[in-house]
Formats: C-alpha cells, sequence, structure tokens
C-alpha cells in the first residue's frame, strides 16, 4: 500500500517527568492467545464476560475464569475502542465509523459514519455518558474520539510524525426514537485516543502529545489531567473504586521523532523510508494508574513480554486486570490483590 503523503509542522516536544511516581511494579502475567491479529481494546459486560476486537474485523468474547474465547462476529472493517451499555457493544471501526452491536443476537449496525460532514475515519474510542437506564438500557448521550482526520489505520504512523493535530472530540445524542446527531467539540486534539468520564469531566488520551486533557462538557473548558508522559498513552478506563484511571501506554518515547521535532522537511523525507527501516518505540507491556481528578500516577506496572506488542487497552474487573494490545494476538492479565 503506498503511503500518503504528509505535511510536517514543527514543535517541541514537552520533556518526560516521573518526579512524584512510585517505583515501577513487575506484576505476573498470565497470557490468552485469541488467534486473531492485534486485539485493541480490552470491555467488560454486564456479565462479566471480556470483549475485543481484532485487525480482521472480528469481535472476540472471553470467558474470564476458563480463558475459552469466540469469535462470535465481524465487523468488516477494523475494530478499535469498544464501550457496553447494557445488552448493546458499541464499536469504534477506523472503517466503518461508530457501530452498535446486540450482545445477545450478535447483530452489527452503523450509528453514524461522519461528524460535521468529515467521514469518521479513525474512529478511536467511546464512552456513554447519558442512558435511560431500567433492565433495558438505552444510550442518550456519548462522546466518541477520532484520532485523525488526515489518515486511516493502516498509516497511523504519519499522523503522529507529521503532528499536524487534527484529532477529534465528538457528542452524540439520541433522540426518543434512537435517531443520533453529531456535534464536533474538539477539533485540535494530537492523535485522540482513550476517553473516560469521572466527577464531571471528560479525560481524553493524547497519544501524539504524551498527555490526558480533560474536557467539561457543562462549560466547555479544558484543561491538562497529567502531561510529560515518557510514552505514548492509548485507551483507559476507569478502576474498580472508580476515583482511578488505568491507562494504557503504547510505548517509550521515540528518541529520533524528539529530535527531528524542529525540521519538518527531514521528516517528510523520512515517512518515504519503508516502514520496517523505521524506529519503533519499545514497548513494555505498560499501565498506569492514575488518581482523578488531580492526575497523580499511583501505580506504574512494567513488565517486558516478549511478542506481546504495544499495551492498548486496559479493564478492572472480578480483581483482575485485563490489557489488550497491538502487534501480536494476544490478551493479558493480572490478579489486582
Amino acid at each position: 500500500m503506498a503511503k500518503p503523503a504528509i505535511s510536517p509542522v514543527r514543535w517541541t516536544p514537552t520533556p518526560a517527568s516521573t518526579a512524584g511516581w512510585p517505583q515501577a511494579q513487575e506484576p505476573e502475567i498470565s497470557v490468552i492467545d485469541v488467534e486473531s491479529d492485534s486485539p485493541e481494546d480490552v470491555v467488560v459486560d454486564d456479565r462479566g464476560r471480556i470483549w475485543t476486537g481484532a485487525i480482521g474485523g472480528d469481535i472476540i468474547c472471553i470467558d474470564p475464569d476458563s480463558g475459552r474465547w469466540q469469535a462470535v462476529a465481524t465487523t468488516g472493517g477494523r475494530p478499535l475502542g469498544l464501550e457496553v451499555l447494557g445488552a448493546r457493544l458499541f464499536i469504534c471501526d477506523s472503517e466503518r465509523g461508530l457501530l452498535q452491536m446486540n450482545l445477545d443476537t450478535y447483530a452489527i449496525e452503523t450509528i453514524i459514519e461522519e461528524a460535521d460532514g468529515v467521514p469518521l475515519t479513525f474512529c478511536s474510542n467511546v464512552i456513554v455518558t447519558e442512558h435511560t437506564g431500567g433492565i433495558d438500557p438505552r444510550p442518550r448521550e456519548l462522546y466518541v474520539s477520532q484520532s485523525t482526520t488526515r489518515f486511516g489505520y493502516d498509516h497511523y504512523k504519519a499522523d503522529i510524525i507529521e503532528h499536524s493535530a487534527t484529532g477529534r472530540l465528538i457528542r452524540v445524542r439520541f433522540d426518543d426514537d434512537l435517531r443520533p446527531t453529531a456535534t464536533v467539540v474538539i477539533n485540535d486534539l494530537q492523535f485522540a485516543n482513550g476517553i473516560v468520564a469521572h466527577g464531571g469531566l471528560l479525560h481524553v488520551a493524547e497519544t501524539g502529545d504524551y498527555c490526558v486533557r480533560s474536557y467539561s462538557p457543562t462549560t466547555g473548558e479544558q484543561a491538562v489531567t497529567i502531561d510529560r508522559l515518557p510514552g505514548f498513552p492509548d485507551n483507559a478506563s476507569i478502576s474498580a473504586d472508580g476515583e482511578h484511571m488505568w491507562l494504557a501506554m503504547a510505548g517509550m518515547r521515540s528518541r529520533p521523532l524528539e529530535l527531528l521535532a524542529k525540521y519538518p522537511r527531514l521528516r517528510k523525507l523520512i515517512w518515504r523510508v519503508p516502514d520496517q527501516f523505521l524506529p519503533e518505540p519499545v514497548t513494555p507491556l505498560w499501565l498506569l494508574k492514575i488518581e482523578l481528578p488531580g492526575g497523580r500516577v499511583v501505580a506504574d506496572h512494567r513488565v517486558h513480554i516478549p511478542g506481546f506488542g504495544m499495551s492498548t487497552g486496559v479493564v478492572e474487573t472480578g480483581g483482575k486486570v485485563w490489557i489488550s494490545g497491538i502487534g501480536s494476538s494476544k490478551i493479558a492479565w493480572f490478579w489486582t490483590r
């Protein structure tokens, strides 16, 4: 596949800082091979089942006790971020937009394919912020992150190298007949990624800027939850205690990328180099546990597992923390106690 053209911009990386962080831990990791490449995100439903989606479009259900898994459906695209509400699985598909799947019938339908007239390519993550409640809750409002309007999933590195900040945060409201209306509320995110809601704020990971930004749906105000991260933040979830954010870290910062930050023309030339010759970030299995709303890191889990790939999704349930990632077909977990 031919590479798209890029238009790099000059930027200044913030210096990394881990001041005040606890010592990194190495929990004992168990691994499940789901035999589908790059399970991106991981979520849990009301029955305790674990769900993930892989490159080929497979939607996979994992029994958390036995580790047995089954591919129950396919989106026909590339599922990325996931969210569960009752019997609905919301799916960000980088090729098809925002989808939902019935967890009983496995039927899949499209919710939105564009926002403000721009296609929802690279739909990255989704979170429900308001619903009807009851035994069959229906969404009233949700938010979607779009990593970039410039490139597709196959060329995600182009956006990181270009650094043009075209990531978006999109609000989707549903009327009484569940018809959606999409509105863009932020336009300039640096590779928008995982989203969590806490204390009336949304916290959105900006992979390209090594930070998590907060957004108030009520006032529209924005602030920094945590910045100067030593790596690339990805998908996130709220911890079991409701007071912390688990943040998957896709890899350590790239020194060559930062050295070239002030040289757009040189980055444009380097982008033409075949991918196999471009430097890859160091990618331990890596999670941070961050206190909200203050942004204090209270736990740093890093384990080098050969062949696991980048850590891109995390969820805590039943005393276990589950981790998904791209670059392999494995899902990992460890006990929190």
